[in-house]
């Protein structure tokens, strides 16, 4: 087995998910405001009564500012590099930071999600990682995030398949 060549990769400023955030939030808060009021008027007691005409925008924009707090918090907007020496990660921004693990958590082939876990100990932190972001070090980095990823986080289970449900097993 070969060993995953060294790499730098750009990391994504996250500004598109971050809107995303924001905008799951907005919309949770127009559905919420739209089923309170909805369900103000019924039975003996209102549900939400503030929740009719403007108190459903105000209700809406305050969830979608907290969706920008926790937007902000999750995902940093400093430049960063995801660094593979051959040995260990480290992630760039104004420092070298070692990772004891990366973990990719969501990947949709040209964009993956990533949670790093410092050596050090502290927060974990969450990175975005695109083939636009990277360039042409894409490839090496999905290559080394396939052979040095490491494991799903703990609470996740992958469990295998029962051998009399493989395709192979005809029993």
């Amino acid at each position: 087995m070969r060993a995953a060549p060294a790499v730098d990769a750009a990391l994504g400023s996250g500004r598109f998910e971050r809107m995303v955030m924001v905008l799951l939030h907005a919309g949770a808060g127009v559905v919420g405001a739209a089923w309170a009021s909805a369900h103000a008027g019924v039975g003996a007691a209102p549900v939400a009564p503030w929740l009719a005409g403007s108190g459903a925008l105000a209700f809406a924009l305050a969830l979608a500012a907290v969706g920008g707090v926790l937007a902000r918090r999750a995902l940093p907007d400093e430049p960063a590099q995801l660094c593979w020496d051959g040995a260990s990660w480290q992630l760039r921004t104004d420092v070298l930071r070692p990772l004891g693990q990366v973990v990719v958590s969501m990947d949709l082939g040209a964009w993956v999600l990533l949670q790093l876990i410092p050596a050090t100990g502290g927060a974990r932190q969450w990175r975005v990682a695109g083939a636009r972001s990277a360039g042409s070090s894409w490839h090496g980095l999905r290559v080394a995030l396939q052979a040095h990823g490491g494991a799903a986080p703990r609470g996740v289970v992958v469990q295998d398949q029962p051998s009399s449900h493989r395709s192979g097993d005809r029993s």
